[in-house]
């Protein structure tokens, strides 16, 4: 096999299996003062673009943390970007509130029935 399919079958092997493509190091390795082009060649395309009243823009990016199908962690990674330039970033981490797992989702997914007992 040539490089270009090996590297194919690993961007798609990552996305397949849920791999994470926006990683805590991508963020750190993107610098204030980083033009917009080189933010996005290194994080890709953000999940939402929000345009703030001084006219600079804010992307999100989303890091997920899974364990067994369900979200266990999120973080969640703000650039802002003014004329052209990145001016700063920040994240926030997000965890669900541990009595979210008890979910109807959870409950009837064990083994493909529900029994429902009456009081």
């Amino acid at each position: 096999m040539n490089r270009w399919t090996i590297c194919s079958l690993l961007v798609l092997s990552a996305c397949s299996s849920g791999g994470s493509l926006v990683t805590m190091q991508k963020f750190g390795d993107v610098p204030v003062g980083a033009s917009r082009e080189e933010l996005i060649s290194s994080m890709g395309s953000p999940i939402r673009e929000r345009k703030l009243d001084d006219g600079s823009i804010e992307y999100e990016y989303i890091e997920r943390f899974k364990v067994g199908g369900r979200d266990l962690n999120e973080r969640h990674y703000f650039v802002i970007v003014k004329d052209g330039k990145v001016v700063s970033k920040r994240y926030k981490q997000i965890s669900p509130l541990p009595y979210s797992f008890d979910s109807y989702d959870m409950q009837t997914t064990q083994n493909g029935s529900t029994t429902i007992e009456e009081p």
